[in-house]
């Protein structure tokens, strides 16, 4: 029996010899055993005290991780320990290092006597996430990512996982947009998107006979006939068309989303017109006209100003504007007909140094003098008045005078109201009669009674 048990002995050491070591849950990790072990320059070395030890190598990629090795911390990689090779056969490795996962292994073999296990970790980057910022034109829209979480533009998605995802953004009355961006673990993407309007408007297409009518819808002037007016909004729109020598024509048109609506009008002549019409515009727009030297008003932006009632023949029109250069031209008008004038004003190379007084008076056609020098009659537009105070003075037969003291800017127009006041009339006072005349009265009266009675 007692040679029995000395070879059980011998066989079960030879089993501990060539045993593999292994891991639970996991392959082995590049473990090999060395006879001879001298640590290698810069290894963390744990001596251990008496007894038959061997060694655990421990590295890892990359170097400088914690290692916890059987709950005690070792120092960075790479380290060497060693263990009495007839300790407890399971050790645990904890492999640590800011930025990636943690590596763990559980060994149940321990080294021989005098050799060596090497473990090599390694180490897996922790997944990051990232952002994406999102924004729209116009802004407030919805965007969604991957058809779950939204926010409102501009907005932020934040702990998105590295890769690519779907952002759909979307708002009330605009085409939907979707699109895939790419994420990098740590970085910022971005989204920005345009949005296209749906349609909600439509166009309105205006004939005439004669043609060359002028256009207005809603009151805004919008062209000649024939004429197409587009991005006009749903709903029920006025137009009038306006030719010297015809009746105005006008009608109520409802526009329709995505179509076009249509007015066709045939113009009812005036019994023989006798005037035409002169249509002024200028850019830049508040020019003062002047037809034959008598101011008509001013030039308005989008909308023509239109002279009416002007007699056939050819007449003058003038523009002026404070800092920019005036500007005359002779038009030619017709019975009925209407002509243009459309001027871009030239900018002065010196800038203005006086300004302008527009007088109007009520009642029309008062006499203006500025500073006691006549200037004419109302209405009236007195140019380059020299910046400072000045009196403007309206006077009329019957009215009592009205006097302003205006203060005038350069390159500004300043408008004076005449406000005339009619001069109060006095009944003629009768005079006592003087003692003479009653006398005389009396007298007479006497004569006349004595004459009765012979």
């Amino acid at each position: 029996m007692r040679s029995i048990a000395i070879i059980l002995c011998v066989l079960c050491f030879i089993a501990v010899g060539i045993g593999c070591v292994g891991g639970e849950d996991t392959p082995v990790d590049n473990v090999n055993i060395d006879t001879t072990y001298t640590p290698a320059e810069g290894m963390a070395y744990r001596e251990q005290i008496g007894g038959d030890v061997g060694y655990f190598s421990i590295s890892s990629v990359p170097s400088g991780a914690d290692v916890i090795f059987d709950g005690k911390f070792l120092g960075e990689t790479p380290v060497v320990t060693d263990v009495y090779a007839t300790g407890s056969p399971s050790h645990s490795i904890s492999i640590s290092k800011y930025g990636y996962n943690t590596w763990t292994r559980t060994y149940n073999q321990n080294p021989p006597p005098g050799q060596t296990i090497y473990v090599n970790a390694d180490l897996q980057p922790v997944v990051q996430t990232g952002t994406i910022e999102v924004s729209s034109s116009p802004s407030g829209a919805i965007a969604r990512l991957d058809g779950g979480m939204t926010v409102t533009t501009p907005g932020t998605f934040r702990l998105v996982t590295p890769g690519y995802h779907t952002v759909e953004i979307s708002k009330a009355g605009y085409f939907p947009y979707s699109t895939s961006v790419s994420v990098g673990a740590g970085g910022v993407s971005s989204v920005s998107a345009s949005l296209s309007p749906m349609q909600t408007t439509g166009s309105l297409r205006v004939t005439s006979s004669p043609s060359g009518a002028e256009v207005y819808v809603d009151e805004i002037y919008r062209g000649y006939t024939p004429l197409t007016v587009g991005s006009l909004s749903s709903g029920r729109h006025a137009v009038r068309l306006h030719l010297s020598g015809y009746q105005d024509y006008t009608r109520n048109v409802d526009i329709t989303t995505g179509s076009e609506a249509y007015v066709s009008a045939s113009l009812t002549p005036v019994y023989q017109p006798t005037t035409g019409d002169i249509l002024v515009s200028s850019v830049p727009d508040g020019a003062a006209i002047f037809l034959d030297g008598n101011y008509r008003g001013k030039t308005l932006q989008g909308n023509p100003f239109d002279i009416t009632g002007v007699s056939p023949g050819t007449h003058t029109v003038a523009l002026m504007k404070g800092g920019y250069q005036d500007y005359t031209t002779t038009v030619a008008v017709s019975a009925g007909r209407t002509s243009t004038v459309s001027v871009s004003l030239t900018q002065g190379s010196v800038p203005s140094t006086t300004g302008e007084i527009t007088a109007q008076s009520s009642p029309s056609g008062a006499d203006v003098y500025l500073d006691n020098v006549y200037k004419g009659f109302t209405p009236l537009t007195i140019q380059e008045v020299t910046t400072g105070s000045h009196v403007v003075t309206f006077r009329m037969q019957g009215y009592s005078d009205a006097q302003y003291t205006v203060q005038i800017a350069a390159g500004q127009t300043t408008p004076v109201m005449g406000l005339l006041a009619p001069v109060p009339t006095t009944a003629p006072t009768r005079s006592p009669l003087s003692p003479v005349v009653l006398v005389g009265a009396l007298a007479i009266l006497g004569i006349l009674f004595v004459a009765r009675r012979r």
